[in-house]
């Protein structure tokens, strides 16, 4: 086994299907030859992405005893069996055997992220030219892709198998000073909720075996446990240190009329009164890492409803806002915002300062206290949230317009000046424009909120204008 210097090495990490073996929290609730039939469709679907790969192709079967079926699969493949331990450890041996083999350049997957395809891979191995590690995070925490040109550091402290395995593996390399590429989000399946969301996310995908599981999805139909709910509006509240504004927004919430179905609050740092006050409102509460991408992800999976409803913290919507937003969802859009209106006495300085933004917003992006609201298919097809602490709204709202339009609504969201008049209204426009020029400039969420880390940390918020 020797892998010339300069190609990119493709490692599968896999499963062999059997019953009672892999994809366990679908088997739970579908049964297991049902989760056995989508592990199989799930190892063709990798297999596409490894069969067209230029390069060398690794298949690392979970157990030693699977290496001719693994080597079946692919006869052009080098076959390396995983050995015991946890998910750090196995890649960590992986890695080793190959980099002594001359690999230098090495991309893992697992087989069960069918969003994958040739596009994202050659991005990938395209940015180990220029940085250490490259990464895909996955919406549930985890990560769809790792690659490495310089050895993986410890990855034994990882919590594999959590919410926070791409934040962890994040914090670990930049303690190494590494470069790092973060792509787009993917998707994988391990659950039932990735089950509903999985055919509009493979819609537009014609490679035989995505048409493939895409068919066998549906044709599961009533069988899946269905748990969304396309005529209920969720809304999703991310919120870190802020019981005060989040208690505003909940009595606000409380008394739109027609009503929410639903209210999710994700809190960025866990306290118990903070979830009290969730409670006491009807809403569910989650606690996930400060991280406002992660933490609008995590309410968006957890939601039932088929229309996602983002709210700030700091931002009052008008009490007829349901009925705004359904009104607007039916003439065919997927997503809309609303108008940016400051809360308070009027003055000339906000009048200005409000019509900037509205204007900026409806040639860019706007951000997360517009009150962003999407239908979950339109949602899931865009990709979701990006799970950076800055700017995480920006990719899915490019997204959003691309594919299903994302309009500005009539009504307007209030939105707390506290920030502006604590900071002064110049300073704080002019900081807010400063931190996007940074990142239209390629500067990374994680490198601006360590530079701006009082204000990202505390607040928690990268708001308008």
């Amino acid at each position: 086994m020797i892998f010339e210097a300069g190609n990119t090495v493709l490692v599968l990490f896999c499963r062999r299907p059997a019953l009672g073996s892999g994809k366990q929290r679908i088997a739970a609730t579908m049964g297991e030859q049902t989760a056995l039939e989508l592990s199989r469709l799930l190892v063709a679907t990798t297999l596409e992405d490894a069969a067209a790969w230029q390069g060398p192709v690794v298949i690392s079967p979970s157990n030693r005893a699977d290496s001719d079926w693994a080597q079946a699969l692919l006869p052009s493949a080098t076959v390396i069996p995983q050995p015991q331990g946890n998910l750090g450890a196995r890649i960590k041996h992986v890695e080793d055997r190959i980099r002594r083999a001359g690999g230098t350049q090495i991309i893992f997957i697992g087989s069960d992220s069918p969003a994958l395809d040739p596009e994202i891979l050659r991005e990938a191995a395209d940015q180990l030219c220029a940085n250490d590690f490259v990464m895909i995070p996955a919406r549930d925490g985890g990560v769809t892709l790792m690659g490495s040109a310089m050895p993986w550091p410890d990855l034994d402290r990882i919590h594999w198998g959590t919410e926070h395995v791409f934040q962890e593996l994040m914090q670990q390399c930049s303690d190494e000073s590494a470069r790092i590429s973060v792509l787009p989000p993917g998707f994988d399946i391990d659950t039932q909720a990735d089950l509903v969301d999985a055919p509009a996310l493979l819609q537009n995908d014609n490679r035989p075996g995505r048409i493939r599981l895409r068919e066998w999805i549906t044709s599961l139909g009533p069988t899946i446990p269905d748990r969304i709910d396309g005529s209920r509006i969720s809304v999703i509240v991310p919120v870190l240190n802020d019981k005060d504004a989040l208690e505003k927004l909940l009595a606000r919430v409380s008394d739109l009329n027609p009503a929410v179905d639903e209210i999710i609050v994700v809190e960025g740092a866990m306290q118990q009164d903070c979830a009290t006050l969730a409670l006491s409102h009807g809403a569910r509460h989650f606690s996930e890492a400060a991280n406002r991408g992660a933490q609008l992800r995590k309410g968006a999976q957890e939601a039932s409803g088929g229309i996602l409803w983002f709210l700030h913290a700091d931002s009052l919507p008008p009490t007829d806002a349901v009925a705004q937003i359904k009104t607007h969802l039916a003439t065919g859009s997927g997503s809309g915002y609303f108008r940016f209106r400051f809360g308070g006495p009027p003055g000339w300085h906000k009048s200005t300062l409000e019509a900037a933004i509205n204007w900026r917003t409806r040639v860019g992006v706007p951000y997360g206290d517009q009150g962003l609201f999407v239908t979950r298919e339109a949602y899931t097809s865009a990709g979701g949230h990006s799970a950076i602490p800055l700017f995480e709204d920006v990719s899915l709202v490019k997204a959003l317009r691309r594919q299903c339009g994302c309009r500005e609504i009539a009504a307007s969201m209030t939105v707390s000046p506290r920030r502006w008049e604590r900071d002064g209204w110049l300073r704080r426009s002019l900081h807010n424009r400063w931190l996007a020029l940074r990142y239209s400039l390629g500067a990374t969420p994680e490198e601006l909120a360590r530079q701006y880390g009082y204000k990202v940390k505390n607040r928690s918020n990268m708001d308008n204008p």
